[in-house]
């Protein structure tokens, strides 16, 4: 168990360096928002992946992804929700940037919004559902009990949340490189861009599989 377990760790670092649609909303909010943003988010991020480590413990992610209707509806969920993220920052001219806003009121507004983007992206991603039910289970023992889908779930999470973190600090360290306000709109759009092409191939996939 020992040597699957830290097999599954080296597996577990390798699929969470890929960027995904979290990390690239993780790089929007540190550019847009600072590092703050980009904690938060990643704390949404996190708090979706603790959800899916509940549901895995009770059964729940299985059932899902056996009955194909639910299962499709969730991925075409999560890419009108990436579509529509992607859109909004494609239309976005840079406005109401973290610098440019003052008050409590308005910080907490941001620091919502934030924590939601992380959360949905991550609770409504097909693929980070199918990483619960069928990439931890090759590595359960035979006789895996729910405490140790339980240890999976929450090292996958943790090795996850420790990979946005990176991320945060990365691009957040490069903020003063987007200080212009024509840069922080290419970024915008770039990461809507990239956002929508997340959210279509998403969609495209579910149509083919039908």
């Amino acid at each position: 168990m020992t040597v699957a377990y830290f097999s599954f760790i080296a597996f577990a670092v390798v699929l969470t360096v890929i960027p995904g649609p979290a990390i690239v909303l993780i790089m929007k909010n540190a550019v847009t928002r600072g590092r703050r943003g980009a904690f938060i988010t990643a704390a949404g991020v996190f708090s979706s992946d603790l959800v899916w480590v509940t549901a895995s413990i009770a059964g729940l992610t299985a059932l899902l992804v056996a009955y194909r209707p639910a299962f499709e509806a969730l991925r075409f969920l999560g890419a009108a929700y990436l579509i529509y993220l992607g859109i909004r920052l494609l239309l976005s001219r840079g406005h109401g940037m973290a610098g440019e806003e003052t008050g409590t009121l308005a910080a907490r507004g941001r620091a919502g919004r934030a924590y939601a983007e992380g959360v949905l992206s991550e609770l409504s991603n097909p693929k980070t559902l199918l990483i619960f039910t069928t990439v931890i289970p090759p590595f359960l023992p035979s006789q895996a009990t729910p405490l140790d889908v339980a240890v999976y779930g929450l090292t996958f999470a943790v090795v996850g949340f420790a990979s946005s973190i990176a991320y945060a600090l990365v691009f957040s360290a490069s903020r003063r490189l987007f200080k212009g306000p024509r840069v922080k709109n290419l970024l915008l759009r770039g990461s809507g861009g990239v956002l929508t092409v997340f959210g279509i191939g998403l969609a495209v996939e579910g149509v083919r599989e039908l």
